[in-house]
């Protein structure tokens, strides 16, 4: 019993520590600006990409529309700018969250949001009603996307010795 629980600890360990090496922090993204919270646009952990919260704030006026619908959008496109600087699109989505600050806005939201999954190709998502969101948002999604990266396979066909 304890030599299988060293060799599940040794395991563990190193499977930590191999996962570790696989991460990578996207705190800049091109088009939007760098946030002083701490936090990264994205990151990626083997050949999925995790994408922090957007707000539907306007990157050049660093404002929220007045509009809800409005809002909606830039948070969209503010999504896409992520993806697009990783190389993804919406077809690589495969969950989003998304926050409200009003479940009535449900269908305003659902109305701007699958015109970006044209093919009808929707991601699993939830949408919580929260209480606020910071800078008195209305609206915020993140999303959890997968594309398979060559680089990563070719890494880990190198380290495969025969023996």
């Amino acid at each position: 019993m304890k030599k299988t629980t060293i060799l599940w600890a040794f395991y563990c360990c190193i499977s930590h520590a191999s996962f570790s090496q696989n991460l990578k922090y996207i705190t800049e993204v091109e088009g939007l600006k760098k946030s002083a919270s701490p936090f990264s646009f994205a990151v990626w952990a083997g050949d999925f990409c995790y994408l922090a919260g957007q707000l539907g704030t306007d990157p050049q006026t660093e404002k929220l529309p007045e509009d809800f619908k409005a809002e909606s959008g830039q948070v969209m496109k503010n999504l896409q700018t992520v993806l697009e600087s990783q190389g993804l699109d919406f077809k690589d989505v495969l969950k989003t969250t998304v926050y409200l600050t009003d479940v009535k806005d449900f269908a305003t939201m659902n109305e701007v949001y699958r015109t970006y999954f044209p093919e009808g190709n929707f991601p699993a998502r939830e949408t919580v009603q929260v209480a606020g969101l910071v800078r008195s948002a209305r609206i915020e999604i993140s999303m959890i996307a997968y594309k398979k990266q060559g680089n990563i396979v070719k890494k880990r066909k190198k380290s495969i010795k025969k023996i």
